[in-house]
């Protein structure tokens, strides 16, 4: 988690280094069109027909390169910062429940306790606050003794030594920890598949036959290295009616 949250902040520090780049993505953009000049700088300025109730005065009219850079580029650049702060914030969010688990080797006793009280409360359902924090910092303990510094290195000591019916609370909250989604990109990645998959003429579609044709699109490059030359041959001589 802790990855994650310092990989978004890195690429939030990259897209709000591009506010300063505006001249060089302009350069390019003009290479690449073979153009010399902007259209609107090059065209007749339309004249804006004013009401009867409107102030005198002269408008705002933006040309050129200061036309691309506030309502093409820095709109961009807004976008790409608005997404990973709000995946940032998210993330944050969930590390604060988790931190008795991300951080275990750094906090003390009492540390331990108060946050581990926090994660039970949150799952208040799976796991034991009265039990939870006592079986937390005895295992942190038997950890520290065994070298573990990562929460992954926690799971793997809990296994090897079959300590789940010692520890059954501080086992539920690996297991939610460990099954953590960092990234949505897989939900997402389906949804758009779905979208593709199931039109107007699919829409009789059982729930099986869809997701079978949704996981083989979005796997499509492991797909393409699969021979259904055995499977061909087979519905071939299934479904065949000549008499030999």
């Amino acid at each position: 988690m802790k990855s994650a949250i310092d990989l978004l902040e890195s690429l939030y520090a990259f897209t709000d280094d591009l506010r300063n780049r505006s001249d060089e993505f302009e350069g390019n953009a003009l290479t690449a069109s073979d153009n010399s000049d902007y259209l609107s700088v090059l065209a007749r300025p339309r004249k804006r027909t004013r009401h009867f109730d409107e102030m005198k005065g002269t408008d705002v009219v933006l040309q050129g390169r200061e036309k691309f850079r506030i309502e093409t580029f820095i709109v961009i650049v807004n976008q790409l910062q608005t997404s990973p702060r709000g995946r940032i914030d998210a993330y944050k969010d969930v590390r604060k429940v988790f931190i008795v688990i991300a951080e275990f080797h750094v906090l003390d006793n009492d540390q331990l306790r108060e946050h581990a009280q926090t994660l039970a409360e949150t799952y208040s359902t799976d796991l034991e606050p009265s039990m939870f924090c006592n079986e937390m910092v005895q295992f942190v303990h038997f950890a520290k003794s065994r070298g573990c510094k990562t929460p992954a290195s926690l799971a793997v000591l809990l296994h090897k030594e079959d300590l789940h019916s010692a520890f059954p609370n501080v086992a539920i909250a690996l297991r939610i920890y460990m099954c953590l989604m960092v990234s949505n990109c897989s939900g997402e990645r389906s949804f758009s598949k779905m979208a593709l998959i199931e039109n107007k003429l699919r829409s009789t579609m059982t729930d099986r036959r869809l997701t079978a044709l949704e996981l083989l699109s979005v796997e499509s490059d492991v797909l393409d290295t699969v021979s259904f030359m055995d499977i061909v041959d087979q519905f071939a001589t299934d479904k065949s009616r000549k008499r030999f």
